[in-house]
């Protein structure tokens, strides 16, 4: 690999391992799995390993995930939350232990030895007694920054209000002035077995996997909610210094203490003992009650810990060795395609059900035609699948030889259901013509070959398209969530957006678990909503590539041109053309087609003239840009994540100020504000001289305009 090669991977790669971390540690929503993550991580080091002045300080390697979410108190850990490093197979962890011993010389790591043990698949926190009491419960955060959980972590009880008494020397020490335990929140399998038993008994969802579940449910503002889901705790080290000599004795200091900690853990004298250790528990995980993707291979001493440091994110005397994803054969019985909000189409393959990581397993993903056509994927195959992460499952290999003799490739229908389907240039998905879709309603059935069917949920594409209009970031219609929009629809009340304003009380109340007052605060909601401004009216119809920044600079033009209500407003769309489209400000061509085309499609336009006549009012107010001020005439890029805005309130700020947003870097862009985790604008910013601001001098710069 040459520089240049490993400088544009690097980059690809920094932006997807930013994105994904953003996803699962602040939104705790995964898109793939832990495991898929962190071979990305593992090729990012090691590439930066290999050319080590492309390591920048905002590279993944060197910062560690996560944020806070607004919802919850913000709290300053005193001592940072590190993560961990992670390595592969036992010569990576060989390396690991050579590197330590140049540093610090080969004695003082045998005379150490090591402390193994198994690492939780759960949620970090940080718990703070004073003089001997719970004043604090954490979560990791940033590292440096976490949110307050106390009323949280008091639900657990597993977790002491008040230590324990001991007669444990160093553990005495506890009780005078703060400390701070840390460990790992979590949920058993049996308990999320049982969870889940409840959910359907109940008729609703099941929840994924038990590490989201404990993510979730510690972020839970509701104790109650919390309490309910049964979690436990670990702990795994301490944050105070009492005087502990070894991180075994913070496991037996914690123990004394009233902490339950991981019991399958270990002093090993030397690497041979942890590979002993890590292979033993590789085959015997499966026996555990709560879920593992590894274990933790610490140096045992706290002097040596503390003289090798901490290298961006991670201390240089721990590292994460990740057990393999476990495997299993069945067979591929059919290729299910489903059918996105925007008309995108995921294939998924139904297979016969099988164990696979401790639970049972009858779908994989398989990604795009693409996918299928590199593995050639078949129906009737047997192939390998893994649940990547011990989550998600995917087809890994094709077992051609056990390949029935009548088999043929898997090809995509060119329609489904009389509507075509298509495939833009340069994009791996395939699409349909969502807007006539979801006008039929209903499930409908196609068979284009003998060895497969289409099967397309179009009540799924209509709930998710209502989902999309009712959320905050749009239409903003308290209490039209996604268990109301499903009851709507299947109750065939809405098969529209605009049918949500023909709502009566009497049709609401007819619908299960709506009462008098449920169904008037579903009513004044709505009727709230009609007087939303027009920019999010268009980012709630769900434009394909319209996000609400693009419908803020086509609401700006449309103040320009004097376009204010709402019949008026889409006469003036309807007339645009693609050019005129492409014009507008960080507006391609790819999004001025999608515009057009939105414009122009019929059963879009017969639902875009209902709203005014159902009184959605949703102007354009007049433009007022600032002359003056910091900002005024400024052009602005945001990257990263800010503590103290969200992306929304940050836009609209620097708008009022007379600002102008832009999605990208360039040399017309006056600054760049980088919050955590900025990635790719940043060092576009850097190359082209902009003015880099942090968040910080971001709103020094505003208060400027105040004096």
């Amino acid at each position: 690999m040459t520089k240049e090669e490993a400088a544009s991977r690097v980059k690809k790669l920094r932006d997807e391992i930013n994105r994904h971390r953003y996803l699962t540690h602040v939104l705790d929503r995964e898109e793939i799995s832990e495991a898929a993550l962190d071979s990305l991580k593992h090729e990012l080091t090691q590439i930066e390993q290999q050319f080590p002045e492309l390591t920048t300080p905002d590279s993944p390697t060197q910062r560690v995930a996560g944020e806070p979410l607004p919802e919850f108190v913000k709290v300053q850990h005193l001592t940072r939350m590190l993560s961990l490093n992670d390595v592969f197979d036992y010569a990576e962890l060989a390396a690991w232990q050579e590197r330590n011993a140049k540093m610090t010389g080969q004695t003082a790591v045998e005379r150490s030895g090591y402390f193994a043990e198994i690492k939780l698949d759960g949620f970090s926190i940080s718990l703070v007694y004073q003089d001997g009491l719970l004043v604090q419960g954490a979560t990791r955060g940033d590292g440096y920054t976490g949110e307050d959980v106390t009323v949280n972590v008091r639900t657990i009880e597993a977790i002491p209000l008040r230590l324990w008494d001991t007669d444990h020397p160093l553990a005495r020490k506890a009780f005078s002035g703060r400390f701070e335990v840390r460990g790992e929140a979590y949920i058993t399998k049996s308990d999320f077995a049982a969870i889940n038993t409840e959910q359907r008994a109940n008729s609703l969802p099941e929840y994924a996997n038990p590490r989201n579940l404990a993510a979730g449910s510690m972020r839970q503002l509701d104790p109650r909610l919390t309490a309910s889901r049964r979690l436990r705790f670990f702990a795994f080290g301490l944050a105070t210094d009492i005087g502990q000599e070894t991180h075994e004795q913070e496991h037996q200091i914690a123990a004394a203490l009233g902490f339950p900690v991981e019991p399958h853990s270990r002093f090993c004298p030397g690497l041979k003992e942890v590979e002993a250790f890590l292979r033993e528990w590789e085959e015997k995980r499966k026996r555990l009650n709560y879920g593992t993707d590894g274990a933790v291979v610490n140096i045992n001493t706290c002097d040596l810990f503390s003289r090798l440091g901490v290298v961006g994110k991670a201390p240089r005397a721990a590292v994460a060795f990740k057990f393999s994803a476990e495997q299993t054969t069945t067979v591929v019985r059919d290729i299910e395609l489903r059918i996105g909000r925007t008309g995108a189409i995921t294939p998924t393959a139904v297979l016969d059900p099988v164990r696979l990581a401790g639970s049972t397993v009858s779908r994989a993903t398989l990604h795009n035609a693409d996918e299928i056509a590199r593995k050639d994927i078949r129906i009737g195959d047997t192939v390998v699948i893994q649940k990547a992460g011990d989550i998600i499952p995917e087809v890994v290999q094709v077992l051609v030889n056990l390949r029935p003799g009548d088999s043929s490739p898997y090809q995509y229908p060119k329609q489904i259901s009389g509507v075509p389907v298509i495939r833009r240039p340069g994009e791996a998905a395939h699409y349909v013509d969502v807007a006539s879709l979801a006008e039929d309603g209903g499930t409908v059935e196609t068979e284009d070959q003998r060895h497969h069917r289409v099967k397309v949920v179009l009540n799924d594409v209509l709930k998710r398209r209502l989902e999309h209009f009712a959320s905050r970031a749009a239409m903003d219609i308290t209490g039209l969530g996604e268990k109301v929009v499903a009851k709507l629809v299947d109750a065939g009340l809405v098969s529209s957006v605009a049918d949500i304003y023909t709502l009566s009380k009497e049709q609401i109340l007819a619908v299960d678990g709506f009462a008098d007052l449920s169904a008037a605060n579903l009513l004044a909601a709505i009727e709230q909503s009609r007087s939303q401004p027009f920019t999010r009216l268009l980012f709630g119809l769900g434009i394909r590539h319209v996000g609400s920044e693009t419908a803020v600079t086509i609401g700006q033009h449309l103040a320009e041109q004097g376009a204010r209500k709402l019949p008026e407003i889409i006469g003036y769309l309807r007339g645009m053309t693609v050019e005129q489209f492409a014009e507008l400000p960080d507006i391609g061509e790819v999004v001025a087609k999608s515009l057009y085309d939105y414009f122009h499609h019929p059963i879009e336009q017969k639902v875009l003239d209902r709203l005014p006549a159902l009184g959605l009012r949703c102007e354009i107010q007049p433009v007022t840009i600032k002359q003056t001020g910091p900002l005024a005439g400024k052009t602005v890029v945001l990257t990263g994540t800010l503590s103290r805005f969200t992306r929304e309130e940050a836009s609209e700020k620097i708008r009022s100020e007379g600002g102008k947003i832009s999605s990208s870097v360039s040399k017309e862009t006056d600054y760049v504000v980088a919050g955590e985790q900025a990635g790719s604008k940043l060092n576009k910013a850097q190359e082209l001289g902009v003015t880099v601001l942090s968040e910080e001098e971001f709103l020094t710069l505003l208060s400027q305009n105040k004096r």
